[in-house]
């Protein structure tokens, strides 16, 4: 049975073959509009939230530690949040004149830094290594140490970079941010213990950064 194409948004067409071949058995678009729909006809990816890379560095004094477990912390991460802080803008105060409020933006930002909190999953490697716990504990060390009191100077404690990309299905990177000179501020997660738990315990880390690099890439190909 072969059917008409219907090459127009909303236009019925008849049937010209087959058991329906009559008059009387009209068929129309189903839902025509969406062919106005840009995103639908040009077969658009949506950005996902899940596709997502972190690589980290460490900082100098204990790079020589961990040297072959920082490729490894990236397949430990089970979240990000912070990225918000990237999007900057001042906020709004108000005067007030005879009763009513007249408002206006803030010449100066609350802050122009970057906190950028990331949850990791913890292994133990080799029955008893809880290695990401062994990073992150040695990174804190270096702003102070509780065992002997030593602090360390902004030139120890200060990782060169942490890195983001953001990509579609396929792998391409669509944005990517480049932390500089990132330090470690919070450390929590180990608090508490619980008998009736199933949870799998988790370690957040709080990353703090007063620059970066935040890149958008261009699209490949010409838009619809």
């Amino acid at each position: 049975m072969a059917l008409e194409n219907q090459r127009k948004t909303g236009q019925t067409v008849l049937y010209k073959t087959g058991d329906l071949a009559t008059t009387g058995a009209p068929i129309q678009d189903n839902l025509p509009h969406i062919r106005s729909v840009k995103s639908g006809i040009n077969k658009w990816d949506p950005v996902h939230k899940s596709i997502y890379e972190v690589a980290f560095s460490l900082p100098t004094p204990i790079q020589g530690l961990f040297m072959e477990d920082v490729p490894i912390l990236s397949q430990q991460v089970y979240s990000v949040q912070g990225l918000d802080a990237l999007q900057k803008t001042t906020a709004a105060s108000t005067q007030r004149f005879y009763g009513v409020d007249v408002s206006y933006l803030n010449p100066v930002l609350d802050n122009t830094y970057a906190d950028i909190t990331i949850v990791f999953n913890l292994n133990l490697r080799n029955v008893t290594d809880n290695f990401v716990l062994k990073i992150f504990r040695a990174w804190e060390n270096l702003s102070y140490d509780l065992a002997d009191g030593t602090r360390s100077i902004k030139s120890d404690y200060c990782s060169a970079f942490m890195k983001i990309a953001e990509g579609n299905r396929n792998g391409d990177v669509w944005r990517s941010y480049e932390f500089k000179d990132v330090m470690l501020t919070g450390v929590t997660g180990l608090d508490d213990l619980d008998y009736t738990s199933n949870d799998a315990r988790q370690l957040t880390c709080v990353f703090r950064s007063d620059y970066w690099y935040d890149t958008l890439a261009g699209g490949s190909e010409a838009a619809g």
